[in-house]
């Protein structure tokens, strides 16, 4: 910890240096005490500390990231008690950007974007920490790139390039940098984009990834965005429209063919909206071949849902063999209820159909008028997801909060999923989960709630040849309270029994450990 102290130093020396200049500090401070329910005895004490420092002057800024974990793990499944410690004190980013009204040069860490994601993607969920599979070690939820970073414009052009090394998020800095480091292989990039009349865009991009183990590979792009109603000025109602098709290259006449045989690696992502008024109807629709680079992040056509059960369903994009659509429609049918119906749907690759998903939901929300003071949402949901081995699903639930005076707000959530997976080893096995949740809040000072969710899944676990069904089944029951303590600082706790599982943020999902302890969560903003 001792480099968190120096650097809390630092931030406080160079605060009043200048009065244009600003310093800021957040920090993120993690205490976790418990025992990963239903997978292990190991007992598992951690303390995981993430520390953000920018300085920023007229034209000017540097920042730095530490991260501190420290676990001890007392195993007992010998039947024997063993005590071991494991962690790292590391410094994960370190950046500086020089910016004007025209151009900005990034030296360092990055996060960037190429068209909607299918050549390149980089990003940060915040306040998202992962856990390591295996080590179980925590750090921040980011998949950057380390390198340079360019961009400028030049009136209705806008250009970007890029070279670094890619990050891979699924390696906490507790690995050995010299044998397998979170950055490797070099990736390229370069996009330009042109704004049309009527806020049309149009460019192409570009991206060469030489890999780690030998080899390189390119890829190119072309999209395009635009709304074709606002060239008719058809008053309210709007057509916003957008495209981008990508390609394996291995030569530039190669790329400039539009092909979507399943030998040739590609990627194809569209999108329609009709807007009038509070309706909206909306598609998109995906081809992914071959498509998967471990750099890129394609749009996964699937609803992300709100609701918990329903979230730690999402299906999880492959783009290595995966075509399908999404249609979504939401209509104000009366003053006080919108009405919105989704349907989604994924196919696997040629030969392979019997990987499928399919969702259907209908939301019904009711909310009086000009007002806040509360509003209600009943959902339904059916479908299956046979990338998951799951052959049937059904989930319902009622959610509704109310808002009080003196700042109180009521918040309740009551959900039913049933499930019945493929048939495996000759049988289908039949889940039920039940969840209520219910938390009170007041502005300014915090909230307390309850989860109570209750499972006949043997296990939350992936299907393996351990895997027996059961007709028992388990309560998850955690407390939670969070406080704002003052301006700058958010205490949050958790007690009791976490469910694990997927669990999905900004369109990227992830795994949550289940937990039989505490968690503290202390936020800090300078």
């Amino acid at each position: 910890m001792r480099a968190r102290v120096v650097c809390l130093a630092l931030a406080v020396t160079l605060a009043p240096a200048a009065a244009h200049a600003q310093v800021a500090a957040s920090n993120l401070l993690l205490g976790r005490d418990g025992v990963p329910v239903g997978i292990s005895e190991q007992s598992r004490r951690d303390v995981y500390d993430k520390l953000d420092l920018a300085y920023r002057q007229e034209g000017f800024a540097a920042g730095v990231r530490f991260e501190h974990d420290r676990a001890t793990l007392i195993d007992r499944t010998s039947g024997f008690t063993t005590v071991s410690d494991q962690g790292y004190d590391r410094i994960t980013q370190r950046w500086a950007e020089w910016e004007d009204a025209h151009a900005k040069v990034r030296v360092g860490n990055f996060a960037t974007i190429l068209g909607r994601g299918l050549l390149h993607r980089s990003f940060e969920l915040p306040g998202v920490v992962y856990d390591e599979a295996g080590s179980g070690a925590r750090y921040a939820a980011s998949r950057d790139v380390d390198g340079v970073l360019a961009e400028g414009d030049a009136g209705a052009l806008q250009a970007r390039v890029f070279s670094g090394q890619p990050s891979d998020a699924t390696i906490s800095p507790l690995a050995d940098p010299a044998t397998s480091g979170r950055y490797r292989g070099t990736l390229t990039g370069a996009q330009l984009e042109g704004t049309l009349p009527h806020g049309a865009r149009v460019g192409t991009a570009w991206a060469r990834f030489e890999s780690p183990y030998g080899g390189s590979h390119e890829y190119g792009s072309g999209f395009a965005s635009a709304d074709l109603l606002a060239f008719a000025h058809a008053g309210e109602f709007s057509l916003p429209l957008a495209f981008e098709y990508a390609l394996a290259r291995q030569n530039g006449s190669q790329w400039w063919q539009f092909r979507r045989d399943h030998e040739t690696p590609h990627a194809l992502y569209g999108s329609a909206q009709l807007l009038w008024r509070g309706y909206a109807l909306s598609g998109e629709v995906k081809d992914y071949d071959q498509f998967r680079l471990g750099i890129n992040d394609p749009p996964s056509l699937v609803r992300e849902h709100s609701a918990p059960l329903l979230n730690r369903d999402t299906h999880l994009l492959d783009a290595d063999g995966e075509s399908g659509f999404q249609l979504e429609a939401t209509a104000p049918v009366h003053a006080w209820v919108t009405l919105v119906a989704n349907l989604s749907r994924a196919d696997g690759p040629p030969g392979v159909r019997l990987l499928r998903f399919e969702e259907r939901y209908g939301e019904l929300r009711v909310a009086p008028p000009g007002s806040d003071a509360w509003d209600a949402t009943v959902f339904a949901d059916r479908g299956y997801d046979r990338f998951d081995f799951i052959g049937d699903r059904h989930s319902a639930g009622i959610s509704a909060q109310a808002r009080l005076p003196r700042g109180l707000a009521v918040h309740a959530d009551v959900e039913r999923k049933r499930s019945v997976t493929a048939p495996f080893r000759g049988r289908a096995v039949r889940i039920d989960d039940r969840l209520i949740q219910l938390d009170v809040s007041r502005a300014g000072w915090g909230s307390v709630g309850v989860t109570a969710i209750r499972t006949t899944a043997a296990a939350d676990l992936p299907l393996d040849a351990d895997y027996e069904p059961t007709s028992d089944h388990r309560w998850f029951v955690g407390f939670d309270a969070s406080a704002q303590v003052s301006r700058m600082h958010t205490l949050s706790l958790f007690i009791g029994k976490r469910r694990g599982g997927r669990a999905c943020t900004s369109g990227t999902c992830y795994d949550v450990p289940s937990l039989d302890g505490a968690e503290l969560r202390w936020t800090t903003r300078l």
